[in-house]
């Protein structure tokens, strides 16, 4: 019964993201996979993926990233609501299969919703601010460039920034502070 409800969650997330037509492949399977493991502890899971001589690649999703999923996922449930820009940062790392897992292992609404808003919106933000630009501004290559970019993508991703110009003037201003 447990696993009937858990593969239907699964396939009403990807029935809701195949209709989304975004051109990303991904692997039906492996979200499948997820739910049929995600009671299982990490030395289980090691077994399992051994057993079944998966490739690297899949074992990283199902012996680490799914933990650390499954952590996000805790996080998301004690702190929701956030800033857009913070539920970027906590989401941006995970590949389309491992976010799609996220939603159909989760039960509250709040936290399906915020994990839908990054993959629908959030997840295709970028700046239209590039490191050549902060070169115009005289800024010297280093660090400080990442620091400057990610400081605009909060802001654009926060509703702050709309257009090219809010951008670059918001870029100003943080590197003259």
């Amino acid at each position: 019964r447990m696993l009937v409800s858990s593969f239907s969650s699964a396939k009403k997330v990807l029935s809701w993201y195949d209709l989304l037509f975004l051109e990303d492949s991904y692997m039906k399977w492996a979200v499948y996979f997820l739910m049929f493991i995600r009671r299982c502890d990490r030395e289980t899971c090691a077994d399992i993926c051994a057993k079944l001589e998966l490739p690297p690649r899949h074992r990283a999703i199902f012996c680490r990233e799914r933990f650390e999923a499954d952590k996000t996922l805790y996080w998301l449930r004690q702190n929701l609501p956030v800033k857009n820009s913070i539920l970027y940062r906590k989401l941006s790392g995970y590949r389309t299969e491992v976010l799609l897992y996220m939603m159909a292992a989760t039960r509250p609404e709040k936290v399906k919703k915020s994990i839908s808003q990054y993959v629908t919106q959030l997840r295709q933000v970028e700046t239209s601010v590039k490191g050549k630009d902060l070169k115009k501004m005289g800024l010297e290559p280093g660090p400080i460039y990442r620091e400057v970019l990610e400081a605009v993508l909060d802001a654009k991703l926060n509703g702050l920034l709309r257009t090219r110009d809010d951008e670059i003037i918001f870029a100003r201003s943080y590197i003259s502070q």
